[in-house]
């Protein structure tokens, strides 16, 4: 089963990696949309579209951020912070609970309506529930938490909810049927680092499973934002941080995709002001990589522009290679109220 999905994911990467394009124009957002971003980690979401968020909101849309897992495998960082070389679980769990109050004092920030939800699957184990961990009947145990659902039980969605890559599927499924976005912001599937990676990959999974079930549904734009990639942003590498408000802020030619168009939102003084101070808010992170935080602070913030058939190709390579396992544990029904926050 690994060797299979791992194949297929590979070369799914490799169809939807293209040939270097010309940086796209610049775009903006229409009045009244539905944002719906899908962020690995806490500070993901200001990162990659902080200003956007600020933008939906100004023209009189709705945000609604969804956090994949509370950030919680930071081992170093939880090393440092509790001065034992070997963390025990809980020291893990506290750890991802302070990134989670952080994201809502950065969401605060620049959306102080966004709805925000966390969903508390395992940090660094998301690539696995692509492969040995797909179904329900082989959920996977963090290796940081200890724990096999969310150990966030007055946080997460849906706390019960095991770690296997079908139940995430069918969740994130769930909340496009409750959103019915009108713009998607997920990381993107090329990004270097593997739980950017997966959750883009099962994003697009969602998104082909929602629109197949609604086929006369208007179709969202699909934005991807680029976290990780080598010797990227510019000046990541910095010996002090350094907002770059004058400085254009472009995709590397290499991430582009096959049918992808590269565009740039240009944000204004004070939507970039409030990205940083949003940044400024996750006091963990800023205290270990500022330089690499403060250098997605600048005069724009790049999207690719995904080709809505890519996520068609996503669910046909991983429907291949996951059909021969036994059958499919039914999906536990929504419980989606109001968003505790």
């Amino acid at each position: 089963m690994r060797t299979t999905v791992g194949f297929a994911l590979a070369l799914l990467l490799v169809v939807l990696r293209a040939g270097a394009d010309d940086a796209g124009p610049a775009f903006d957002v229409e009045a009244n949309a539905r944002l719906l971003v899908i962020a690995p980690h806490p500070d993901d979401e200001t990162l990659g579209a902080g200003g956007l968020i600020e933008r939906v909101r100004a023209k009189g849309g709705t945000v609604r951020v969804v956090l994949i897992t509370a950030g919680d495998g930071f081992l170093e960082a939880v090393a440092h912070e509790t001065g034992q070389p070997r963390p025990l679980p809980a020291s893990f769990i506290a750890y991802g609970q302070h990134r989670l109050r952080e994201a809502r004092a950065a969401l605060r920030v620049i959306d102080r309506d966004a709805r925000f939800e966390v969903l508390g699957f395992p940090d660094g184990g998301l690539t696995e529930l692509l492969q040995a961990h797909w179904w329900r009947s082989r959920p996977e145990r963090s290796r940081f938490t200890g724990a096999s659902d969310p150990p966030y039980d007055d946080t997460a969605l849906e706390p019960d909810l095991p770690y296997d890559g079908d139940d995430l599927r069918a969740e994130l499924e769930r909340i496009m049927h409750h959103t019915r976005p009108t713009i998607v912001a997920l990381p993107d599937p090329l990004d270097r680092h593997p739980d950017h990676r997966a959750a883009g990959l099962f994003t697009l999974l969602a998104i082909a499973d929602w629109s197949a079930a609604h086929p006369t549904a208007p179709r969202p734009q699909l934005l991807a934002y680029l976290v990780h990639w080598p010797d990227w942003p510019p000046g990541w590498d910095a010996h002090e941080p350094q907002a770059r408000p004058d400085q254009r802020l472009e995709l590397p030619p290499a991430a582009a995709h096959a049918g992808g168009l590269q565009v740039s939102l240009v944000l204004t003084d004070q939507e970039i002001a409030a990205k940083l101070a949003a940044l400024e808010k996750y006091r963990t992170q800023m205290a270990i990589m500022a330089p690499f935080l403060t250098a997605f602070v600048r005069r724009t913030e790049p999207f690719t522009v995904l080709d809505f058939a890519e996520t068609g190709r996503v669910a046909d390579a991983i429907e291949r290679a996951v059909t021969p396992l036994p059958h499919r544990h039914p999906s536990p029904p929504p419980r989606h109220g109001p968003s505790r926050r």
